[in-house]
């Protein structure tokens, strides 16, 4: 089935990638989410990463593919892993301890931008007064958020049971959501800069090098007591589906089509988010993250037009 739409309907193929692909997204917030609750959100994102270097490890072993070879794409691998990989999975789950899922959710919905305007500077790609227009658009739709956050939106704030007990002002981690999907915005741009490699080869190579930022994030700080098998669930939902399975087909759909293409699964990300996010953590939805997506939707759709 899969050949067949590859050689008589290939757009739609990966169409269908792209939807699968938002969808191990949205699971990657709630899984996040989630396992803070047993593992704390250190942990969480550390064990995040771990699992899916051992999960990749294995798919490499048997399939044959093997690690990345030579000292040029090890230096990639080293950068994508570390800086575009294991700092914002392990940082991510700290965010929605703070953050509802459907707010992550926008804040990486702008990676398509992100990744236009990264193109530009570090590719070279030509940038349009109408693509900077999109992006003047969603940016202020972030900036509407951040605002509205800071002030303490109901609708922008992690579930009940999730929120942080801190006096820290409630803009700091709405920047460093942004800064995570700046960093993911980034490996969209490195993957297309790297020479032609297996994208599976890349990816494992890159998570077991952001074991060095995972393993000590975990050391640092972890899990309060042996997680439940509940937590332990929602530990391997996150690194092995939402990061591991995830992570190639990413890279499998980037060399597909185009790291610009591949990250428009960001326009669905936040309705699924939200939706789970109301459902499985009761989160609420509200007129400031409904203004923000359309704001930052309308910017991506008049970037691609």
């Amino acid at each position: 089935m899969i050949r067949w739409l590859d050689e008589h309907q290939p757009k739609l193929l990966s169409l269908i990638m792209l939807m699968i692909l938002a969808t191990m997204y949205s699971l990657g917030f709630l899984s996040a989410s989630l396992a803070t609750l047993d593992t704390g959100p250190v942990s969480a994102g550390g064990f995040r990463v771990i699992l899916a270097s051992l999960f990749l490890l294995v798919v490499v072993r048997v399939t044959g593919v093997g690690l990345v070879k030579g000292a040029v794409m090890w230096r990639y691998a080293a950068i994508y892993g570390t800086v575009c990989m294991a700092v914002p999975f392990t940082i991510l789950p700290w965010t929605l301890t703070y953050l509802s899922n459907a707010t992550a959710a926008i804040y990486f919905a702008v990676i398509p931008i992100e990744v236009l305007v990264l193109s530009w500077i570090f590719l070279g790609s030509p940038v349009s007064a109408r693509k900077w227009a999109g992006f003047a658009i969603a940016s202020g739709g972030l900036i509407f958020l951040v605002l509205s956050g800071a002030k303490g939106a109901a609708d922008t704030l992690a579930g009940p049971e999730l929120r942080a007990d801190s006096d820290m002002p409630l803009w700091v981690p709405h920047l460093v959501c942004i800064l995570t999907a700046i960093c993911i915005a980034v490996g969209g741009v490195l993957f297309q800069k790297m020479p032609k490699a297996s994208p599976v080869a890349i990816t494992a190579s890159a998570l077991l090098i952001g074991n060095l930022v995972a393993v000590p994030a975990v050391l640092w700080s972890p899990p309060p007591a042996i997680p439940s098998p509940e937590g332990m669930f929602w530990v391997l939902v996150s690194g092995i589906v939402a990061t591991g399975c995830g992570m190639i087909l990413r890279g499998m759909l980037i060399r597909r089509e185009s790291a610009i293409y591949t990250s428009t699964n960001g326009y669905v990300v936040p309705v699924i988010s939200a939706i789970i996010g109301f459902i499985a953590l009761g989160e609420t939805v509200g007129p400031v993250a409904i203004l923000s997506y359309l704001l930052v939707l309308g910017g991506l759709l008049l970037s691609r037009a």
